[in-house]
């Protein structure tokens, strides 16, 4: 008698294998979205853990960090070292006083890509930086100095960087509503007015007269990538972001200069300022400096705000909603509905 051979046929290989392939395409989506909701729940604790450290900071010093001490002196990334156990580095960061550090042999050794503070500016702290991002290991080679970049910005108000008391845009005037954070000035520089880089005042809780649970304190963006100093943040102007623009707007971010602005995809368009001030009358005329908000969540960023708290914000929200968030003493009536 003939032994019977038992197998699969060609037909019924590829069925199962058909089948297999189904299988992966529904639950892949469903990993991913595992992997991103992980990811997303990783950059809202580090937001927390960076406002916990404000808050402290404040109990400390009895104001907020300042965002940044003119463009090169340090940014509020040092100043909170100490309160998200990082004292050791904190401890090796050497501040200047006045403009006598920048001259001569010594100048320049003093900035954040100088050789006495590289030490903490080329190292990366897991609290500065967001999973979500896969390209945030930039380290911008392109300066001449191996200097970190970062996912976490401050707020700096309702329109541009440099805080005016007047934005004008085409014959339209926007007043600055006050922000958590500010420039306290170089040291090597004696700018009065407001022109770039001036000074103004740290601020304190009692300043933020809109309540700390309708204002913006920090966010998030992505981490330019070549030449691009957006997520620049040791450098002043990349520590910060403005509301001028909406999360993860597809108007250009504007920098310093083109010069700053990497052209290497995946960048967002960015373009150079062409604002100037008058101090005189505190009005701000041109493209000034604004970076938006930008992440790879689907459809918005993680924002902290001035309470502690730590919310999503969507792409959708109204535009003078988000400019309102990020006021600090506008007065503005907010709905927790609309956003």
């Amino acid at each position: 008698m003939k032994r019977r051979r038992i197998a699969f046929t060609l037909i019924e290989l590829l069925v199962v294998i058909a089948i297999i392939a189904v299988l992966i395409a529904l639950l892949l989506p469903a990993v991913q979205s595992a992997r991103e909701a992980a990811r997303r729940a990783q950059c809202t604790n580090n937001l927390k853990q960076i406002g916990l450290a404000m808050h402290n900071y404040h109990d400390q010093v009895g104001t907020f960090p300042p965002g940044f001490k003119g463009v090169d002196w340090g940014t509020w990334l040092v100043w909170i070292l100490p309160y998200i156990e990082q004292q050791n580095a904190f401890n090796a960061w050497n501040s200047v006083g006045d403009d006598r550090y920048d001259q001569g042999i010594q100048k320049g050794m003093f900035r954040y890509g100088g050789v006495a503070n590289t030490t903490v500016t080329t190292r990366r702290y897991a609290a500065y930086y967001c999973p979500s991002d896969p390209n945030n290991y930039n380290l911008a080679g392109g300066s001449g100095w191996p200097v970190t970049a970062q996912n976490y910005v401050v707020n700096f108000g309702n329109t541009v960087t440099v805080q005016p008391d007047i934005y004008q845009v085409n014959g339209v005037n926007y007043p600055f509503l006050g922000a958590p954070f500010t420039d306290m000035g170089a040291p090597d520089t004696d700018i009065t007015g407001w022109q770039i880089g001036g000074t103004h005042s740290t601020a304190n809780m009692a300043k933020l007269t809109d309540g700390t649970s309708n204002t913006l304190f920090t966010g998030e963006v992505l981490v330019g990538q070549g030449f691009d100093l957006r997520g620049w943040s040791w450098w002043g102007y990349g520590s910060a972001f403005t509301a001028w623009l909406s999360p993860n707007s597809t108007s250009p971010d504007v920098l310093w200069s083109t010069g700053y602005c990497g052209t290497v995809p995946p960048n967002i368009p960015c373009a150079g300022s062409s604002g100037t001030a008058n101090s005189a009358g505190g009005v701000y005329t041109g493209q000034g400096m604004t970076s938006a908000l930008r992440s790879k969540h689907p459809g918005g960023v993680n924002v902290g705000m001035a309470d502690g708290s730590v919310r999503f914000i969507k792409n959708s929200i109204n535009l003078f909603t988000w400019r309102a968030l990020s006021s600090a003493m506008g007065n503005e009536v907010i709905s927790s509905d609309s956003y």
